[in-house]
């Protein structure tokens, strides 16, 4: 969670070390790589909770399947864990994709750019070109005490990005300023301090349009509050630094968003309101906390989710559910007591001090358990949006980049390019129904135009084969594999015809392919 997201002593006004990955030569049918992607482990992946379909329950070991997806057991705190599954050869007797069959609408993949130092033309290549890197489409930027940028290459970063397609911006809320909080101090949660509600939401009301005029940009999203459920609090586990946080209960979220909600939906254009980012997804849906979270409402005042659905008013300023996986790492699919389902995006994520994933790593065993995290939160949560945190990581020694602090870059870029380079804004998840082998998990998705996009995760250290049929609609002629492993970037391999709706997937060991094809 945010608890480890710096190593700062103290200090909000400490600004992170810049450091920037050296480029490698592509590969065939690759992208650039910046460093050594390190090796493949043999054996590994840490047992781990996993999720339960759709109103199902967090199960000691496997789970049943999300809606819609293809899951499998013993996933590292709730990610696909890169250990031993499957039996050597492993084939499934068959899945198919229903194309006629639609679960959510898709709205991207994006990054954080808070306290990231500025991006170069390579780097925005990278993160943002959709042909010669990974296609984000959603950039995350913050807001200071000010109301002004949190960190002074936003306005840059906004223009390279949007020079290479994004068009999805949104923003987040760290802290309210000290006078307006109750432990006078911008770091160390505090709550805000109710006779602010109405300056406070008009600072942050007036925020897109200082946007707009530095950056030319509208905003598509705000948050009023990132992670109301963490207090920085040193540098004891679980705890990594004291930098600026701000809690929120259920009751003080439903107020504050019918003080601010009114302000933005009167802006022209109008913003679209998020909730409040908690940290922990579980505190979306329920008082409960990750054992060994730091749990400042001690398990009292979270659940925010019902909170709002309670309140008509606070439910009907909502336009996107907005939440972090961090700690649990599992997405808490929706309750079956709310029954006016809204689009969820995950907007931050990555491997942080004192949880699994921690690293610092860089191999093919890491990359795909991030690769199962987004699965985990686009089929059971399901998430319409998946957004990590840093490009590279700075201050604490761990996995919060794509990059590690010296530069190398991580399989993971690569295995949520799996993702975003192929799952385009407007694209929709379909039902995926069969058995797969036990160490494979699969989703699909199709555009408008015709095209299908099939995820296809093996976590297991054999290979696997599964036999996949399209039904519902009209399924392309081949598809292409791309593949991440030990040894690919992305790489593209032969096209697979497909006969009568039907291809093969074969999937090397601990890979994430995707598998694209258009009519």
């Amino acid at each position: 969670m945010a608890s480890t997201l710096f190593a700062w002593s103290c200090s909000s006004s400490a600004t992170p070390e810049p450091g920037a990955g050296s480029g490698g030569a592509p590969g065939t049918g690759g992208m650039t790589a910046g460093g050594a992607g390190g090796a493949l482990v043999a054996a590994g992946g840490t047992a781990g909770s996993a999720t339960a379909g759709t109103g199902g329950a967090i199960t000691a070991a496997g789970g049943a399947t999300g809606a819609g997806g293809i899951g499998a057991a013993g996933r590292a705190g709730g990610g696909a864990g890169a250990g031993a599954g499957g039996a050597a050869g492993a084939s499934s007797t068959s899945v198919t994709v229903q194309l006629g069959q639609a679960r959510q609408r898709m709205d991207g993949f994006g990054i954080n750019d808070s306290w990231s130092p500025a991006y170069t033309d390579a780097q925005a290549d990278q993160l943002f070109d959709p042909t010669r890197g990974i296609g984000l489409s959603i950039l995350r930027i913050g807001m200071g005490t000010n109301g002004d940028q949190m960190s002074n290459n936003m306005w840059g970063d906004i223009a390279k990005a949007r020079t290479r397609g994004v068009t999805t911006f949104i923003a987040s809320v760290w802290t309210a300023p000290a006078n307006c909080k109750s432990n006078n101090n911008v770091n160390d949660g505090g709550h805000l301090n109710t006779a602010c509600y109405d300056s406070w939401s008009t600072t942050i009301a007036a925020f897109p349009a200082r946007v707009r005029q530095n950056a030319g940009v509208d905003l598509y999203a705000l948050s009023p509050s990132n992670e109301p459920d963490f207090a920085s609090c040193g540098l004891n586990k679980p705890c990594n630094g004291n930098y600026p946080t701000m809690l929120l209960t259920d009751a003080e979220t439903v107020a504050f968003m019918k003080v601010l909600g009114p302000k933005l939906r009167a802006l022209n254009p109008p913003v679209r309101i998020m909730t409040p980012e908690a940290s922990e997804w579980i505190h979306l849906w329920t008082n409960n906390s990750a054992p060994g979270s730091s749990n400042p409402l001690a398990g009292a005042g979270y659940d925010y989710g019902h909170a709002l659905f309670r309140d008509t008013a606070a439910w009907g300023l909502v336009d996107i559910i907005g939440v972090h996986q961090y700690d649990t790492q599992v997405a808490q699919p929706w309750p079956a007591d709310v029954p006016q389902t809204k689009p969820i995006w995950q907007t931050e994520m990555s491997g942080v001090k004192w949880w699994p994933e921690e690293g610092p790593s860089s191999d093919i065993n890491n990359g795909v358990v991030v690769a199962g995290w987004i699965h985990d939160a686009i089929v059971n949560g399901p998430a319409s949006a998946w957004l990590w945190w840093w490009y590279q990581a700075t201050g604490t020694d761990d996995n919060e980049g794509l990059l590690l602090k010296n530069g190398t870059v991580a399989k993971r870029l690569y295995t949520l390019g799996n993702f975003s380079k192929f799952i385009r804004p407007g694209y929709t998840r379909v039902d995926v129904a069969g058995a797969a082998p036990a160490s494979v998990l699969l989703s699909a998705f199709k555009g408008a135009d015709g095209t299908v996009v099939v995820v296809a995760i093996n976590k297991g250290t054999a290979a696997a084969t599964v036999p996949i049929s399209i039904s519902g609609g009209t399924a392309p002629a081949s598809m292409t594999p791309w593949v991440t492993s030990a040894g690919d970037n992305l790489a593209a391999k032969t096209a697979i015809t497909i006969s009568a709706g039907s291809f093969t997937a074969s999937l090397g060991a601990t890979t994430v392919t995707t598998f694209v094809g258009k009519p």
